[in-house]
């Protein structure tokens, strides 16, 4: 999501007239988009902000911006004892020029963090430089938000206060994006909403949006992310068993795997109802690749919980896992929920996940070798020689041999890196096809 609203606010800079440098010594305005999920990532951002500050002194009149989630939360202390000149939270962004320029005029201290349930339907989100991070120009991936907020008020999330309510851009508008994005070189599009499951647009709910966006881009892979279990239904699967192109791999965060602690999360879903979906989900798509998140030492997990999140793991076989320690929001509900487990434990019990998830990740991928898979060529592995593809369950194999960005290439897993499978491409006459 931050990928996609850094897109958002590049586009709404540039056609201010604003270019993007890569090195922050040249930039006239530093901007930080940031999160609120964990304090983790606040403390980061916080320490990173200094940074941004000591830039700033060396040269008057340069622009220190705090952008996104933490700005929401924390704008008054942000401007005042953090001395950031704007605060800018995720509704926003259109503001950004008017409020650079005005901290360029002496104005500092600005904060603008009304909830006005934006959606930016009209940005078009523009692509990083190859050194920010995110997907650069040309890229063959690309994300399409289709709707911001959250109505689930999970009492461990601060996202529905930061982000504001659930609303839902039009389906129109969604395809439209698509189309565009197709157009500047991408192959491969993720749908993005906190919860897409909950998009409406009229009568037509997220399975009827799926196949549209599907049928407009028969040629395109189409994925989605992030889906809530209590949403998930047969509807959604008779689509992606419908439209080839729609990846089979579904992102269903579990959190947990004990009934007290999902009540206490307020998750609105039993043990046994997520195992339901999940046969659901294997009934139906027998490839299908399935990931989760899970949050371990929330207040009042005993061991017995979170022995019953370790076995709901070993049964369910998760490719992969987003895997955290709680960590405590202002203002969400689990501030109040007794008794808190201590850091210690907490720490204990993610090892001990990790080790399990770790383990039954490298089984999942050591189960591809020797297999022949299609893969779309994202671009130069990021750890030494080779490529990077990208199967069509979002499993990534590093790929050996003369391919290029965008190519769709079909090879045999060699062998398995750690985790990670490796193919190889004898020549350019193994590349198949490009997407298109």
């Amino acid at each position: 999501m931050n990928v996609y609203e850094s897109g958002v606010v590049r586009r709404v800079l540039a056609d201010a007239g604003f270019a993007e440098t890569p090195d922050e010594r040249d930039a006239d305005v530093l901007l930080m988009m940031t999160c609120s999920v964990r304090s983790h990532a606040e403390q980061r951002a916080l320490g990173r902000l200094g940074t941004f500050r000591a830039i700033r002194s060396e040269r008057p009149g340069r622009v220190v911006g705090v952008l996104g989630c933490m700005a929401q939360r924390l704008a008054d202390t942000l401007a005042s004892d953090d001395r950031a000149d704007i605060v800018v939270g995720p509704d926003e962004y259109l503001r950004l020029p008017e409020l650079i320029a005005n901290a360029r005029a002496g104005i500092t201290g600005l904060v603008a963090t009304r909830q006005t349930g934006e959606c930016y339907d009209a940005v078009l989100p523009a692509p990083g430089l190859p050194s920010a991070g995110d997907y650069p120009p040309g890229s063959v991936s690309a994300f399409v938000t289709v709707m911001r907020g959250c109505d689930n008020f999970c009492t461990y999330c601060i996202v529905p206060h930061v982000k504001g309510r659930e609303r839902s851009r039009p389906l129109s508008s969604i395809v439209s994006e698509a189309e565009r994005q197709i157009a500047t070189g991408a192959k491969d599009i993720t749908l993005l909403g906190q919860n897409v499951l909950a998009w409406r647009d009229g009568s037509r709910r997220f399975p009827a949006l799926l196949e549209a966006v599907a049928a407009a881009l028969p040629r395109v892979r189409v994925r989605f992310l992030t889906s809530h279990p209590r949403d998930l239904d047969v509807e959604l699967l008779k689509v992606m068993q419908r439209r080839p192109n729609v990846c089979p791999s579904i992102h269903l965060p579990l959190q947990s795997g004990s009934n007290p602690i999902l009540a206490r999360m307020n998750r609105g879903y039993t043990r046994e109802e997520y195992l339901a979906r999940v046969a659901l989900c294997r009934r139906c798509l027998p490839d299908l690749s399935l990931t989760t998140d899970v949050l371990v030492g929330f207040p009042s997990e005993t061991e017995d919980d979170f022995r019953s999140t370790l076995d709901l793991v070993e049964q369910v076989r998760f490719d992969f896992a987003y895997m955290f320690r709680f960590s405590l929001r202002p203002g969400t509900g689990a501030e109040k929920i007794e008794p808190k487990v201590s850091e210690a434990d907490a720490g204990r019990r993610l090892s001990r996940l990790i080790e399990v998830q770790n383990r039954i990740t490298a089984e999942r991928n050591r189960e591809l070798l020797n297999r022949t898979l299609e893969l779309l060529i994202e671009g130069p592995s990021p750890r030494g020689p080779g490529w990077l593809g990208r199967t069509v369950t979002n499993k990534v194999v590093i790929v050996k041999g003369p391919c290029a960005p965008g190519d769709l290439v079909r090879c045999r897993v060699e062998r398995i890196n750690g985790w990670t499978p490796v193919a190889e491409v004898p020549d350019r006459t193994a590349v198949t096809a490009k997407v298109e």
